[in-house]
């Protein structure tokens, strides 16, 4: 996963309820980090291992939870070139090229190899408005790509919103030409100031379930901690 990195020496401030539009958010950027919560903040609204479904025996794996600390982060200094296989990767946020400004992170897999990956990005000003739009557009572009990281496999990516979730959300559905049982499935959703990622990978139907519902208790935590 690639994260923003941290920037040193800037102070953390609380935050307030999130604005419900990007004009309102402009209006209210004259403090930058007016509507940011920390790496640590963001850290206390992670899923655990116990959240996860029971009898699957997920375990969090090596190096993780992660976070960005109490420091924020600045923007991408250089914007890469989103390749369409990163959205076979744990997260993509960076295919956005717009950096967050504090993260967390959490990763959990079984010996079954079923694995789910959340995080949590907070953003500035209006910054998730427009990293929501790109990580749509982006996610929507690569309908089918090819997946060299191991046996070169050929990916059909299908994209839909989901309403009701989040201020903007979307859900991609991934298959490969060598596993049509099997699923890769990604739920990104805007709330406010925060992007949440909610990504899961097992049987196609119990990804979709999984994705989902976590999805929704990562929402409910941002929402409860934001009053967005």
């Amino acid at each position: 996963m690639a994260l923003v990195p941290v920037a040193v020496g800037v102070s953390a401030c609380s935050s307030s309820s999130a604005p419900e539009s990007p004009a309102r958010a402009s209006a209210q950027s004259a403090d930058p980090d007016h509507d940011v919560w920390t790496g640590e903040d963001l850290s206390t609204l992670l899923l655990s291992a116990g959240d996860l479904p029971k009898g699957k025996a997920y375990k969090v794996q090596k190096g993780y939870p992660i976070n960005s600390g109490t420091h924020f982060g600045g923007p991408i200094s250089k914007p890469v070139q989103a390749r369409c296989d990163w959205l076979m990767s744990t997260t993509w946020s960076e295919a956005s090229n717009v950096g967050p400004a504090s993260y967390a992170a959490s990763y959990f897999a079984n010996a079954a190899q079923e694995e789910y990956l959340e995080e949590i990005d907070s953003y500035r000003s209006t910054d998730a408005w427009t990293a929501m739009a790109r990580l749509k557009n982006y996610a929507r572009s690569c309908s089918t790509f090819r997946d060299t990281d191991g046996p070169p496999i050929t990916v059909t990516a299908a994209t839909k919103p989901l309403p009701g979730l989040g201020d903007d959300s979307l859900e991609v559905d991934m298959t490969s030409n060598v596993n049509s049982v099997g699923g890769h499935i990604t739920v990104v959703s805007r709330i406010g100031h925060d992007i949440i990622f909610s990504g899961s990978t097992g049987t196609r139907s119990q990804a979709i379930q999984m994705a989902e519902e976590n999805a929704g208790k990562l929402a409910s935590a941002v929402k409860a901690k934001t009053g967005n």
